[in-house]
């Protein structure tokens, strides 16, 4: 193999790792931004029930 078929595939790697990574990144930023955005709530309401 020549250093040209060896920085191909490195490349090859490369972009398949970041193919593979990002929508998965994504999906766990999403999910954390969703779980975040539900659970805030007001530190200092209180709930008076008669």
């Amino acid at each position: 193999m020549t250093r040209s078929d060896l920085i191909l595939l490195a490349k090859k790697i490369a972009v398949g790792i970041l193919v593979t990574l990002l929508p998965a990144l994504i999906l766990f930023w999403g999910l954390h931004l969703t779980q975040t955005l539900l659970k805030s709530s007001p530190p200092n309401t209180q709930v008076n029930h008669p």
